[in-house]
């Protein structure tokens, strides 16, 4: 089939997300705003952001960004009705592959099906618009509307695989793989997972892209302990996150007679409950709690803090979170847990120190080494810096990703 954009020699690429703006997913806004400077780009929202807190990038992408209108919408019913009846065995093609590709997960299976109007309505913009390749973040349903969509135009396209989307429910993930042009993943072992999904796949074809960040951004001169130890701990304050075994652990430090100041930054469903916690403990003059920043607000937490903590619950965590990237890249030393492929960034006694999940008395005791041995605080935060600098340089993992999505440009051109 000739698409329309074979003329076009300049790429135009659609991502499709579950929701932008999306407060938590910086990491996947940094990706797009940086690909925005060098491509043409849009965002297609399968959900109506109403976030509260925007990050700075986020606003300068919302002219750029289509949100797709209500199931019952008349563009909808247009949209279907057209693609219908000019594409009448490819729109029942690709809804028989999404039926068939999620029929063993009722959970899935209704919710792909609510998104496939949208998928259609975006097939048909798509065409209009003359866009040369379509990308998905997240395996799951923005993956399966990426999937219709192509199915519906010939665009060729490619999704993310980041965390639990590739690992708690792996429905209709082969047939993804198989019939994307390529995918990308943000650890190694992210990448050996997918290999084990979808063994037939060319392995080339999954590419390892480390989240990036701008590290002048984070570049630190001089760097010096505060006179008062700065604790930092950065997340969403769900349970997951630990920061309910922080705080105890805060508790032993202060008891220990330590001088120190740890500032929570996010917000979340458990924001109350962890204030009270503090209250209990008597930790009000220990402990600041911020409520969600932007991005720009952040940076000079990490630039500040003597030492971040990441009390990270394996359960759910597998890929490496940015607060770990972000830490070391403002040569802030780190303390997390062992999950998933943290250990590509952080190394026991190396980059950093990993402590039990549950064990507020280990992080306590973690914490006062590198309190007391500032020698070793500063070893741990430069290979750590060593590091993020050579796997996770924003302009350089953005240039592999821009050359890829532009050779599927030229791939239809030829």
């Amino acid at each position: 089939m000739t698409h329309p954009a074979s003329n076009i020699l300049r790429p135009k690429i659609a991502f499709i997300v579950s929701k932008f703006p999306c407060y938590d997913e910086a990491f996947i806004l940094r990706e797009i705003y940086a690909l925005s400077k060098k491509m043409d780009i849009f965002v297609f929202s399968l959900k109506k952001s109403e976030e509260k807190v925007l990050h700075d990038q986020a606003r300068e992408l919302s002219p750029r960004t289509i949100y797709v209108p209500y199931f019952f919408s008349l563009q909808i019913l247009a949209a279907c009705l057209e693609i219908c009846l000019r594409h009448p065995l490819r729109y029942w093609r690709a809804l028989k592959r999404l039926v068939f590709g999620n029929f063993r997960s009722p959970h899935f299976l209704i919710k792909s099906l609510a998104f496939f109007p949208k998928a259609i309505y975006l097939a048909r913009w798509l065409q209009k618009s003359s866009v040369t390749h379509i990308h998905a973040y997240w395996a799951t349903y923005p993956a399966s509307v990426a999937l219709v969509a192509s199915e519906i135009t010939g665009i060729p396209f490619s999704f993310t695989g980041h965390a639990h989307d590739i690992y708690l429910d792996t429905t209709h993930l082969k047939e993804k793989i198989m019939r994307s042009a390529f995918v990308t993943t943000c650890t190694q072992q992210n990448k050996t997972h997918l290999m084990n999904v979808a063994p037939r796949y060319n392995r080339n074809q999954i590419i390892v892209n480390y989240h990036g960040v701008e590290l002048s951004s984070f570049d630190v001169n001089g760097k010096v302990r505060n006179k008062r130890f700065e604790i930092l701990s950065v997340g969403t304050l769900h349970y997951y996150k630990g920061f309910q075994y922080l705080i105890p652990a805060l508790g032993l430090l202060r008891d220990k007679g330590l001088d120190f100041k740890c500032t929570i930054v996010g917000g979340g469903p458990l924001e109350s409950d962890l204030r009270k916690h503090i209250r209990l403990l008597n930790l009000e003059p220990y402990v600041l709690m911020t409520g969600p920043l932007k991005q720009s607000e952040i940076l000079p937490y990490y630039k500040r803090a003597d030492l971040l903590v990441l009390m990270a619950q394996p359960e759910w965590h597998w890929g490496i979170p940015n607060v770990l990237i972000e830490a070391l890249a403002a040569k802030t030393p780190v303390i997390t847990t062992r999950f998933g492929s943290v250990d590509e960034l952080v190394k026991e006694n190396e980059t950093g120190l990993l402590v039990a999940p549950r064990d507020p008395p280990a992080l306590a005791a973690a914490t006062e080494k590198l309190y007391r041995d500032d020698f070793f605080r500063q070893k741990l935060a430069e290979a750590g810096c060593r590091v993020v600098s050579a796997l996770f340089d924003l302009d350089r993992n953005i240039e592999v990703f821009r050359k890829r999505l532009s050779h599927e440009n030229a791939a239809i051109i030829a």
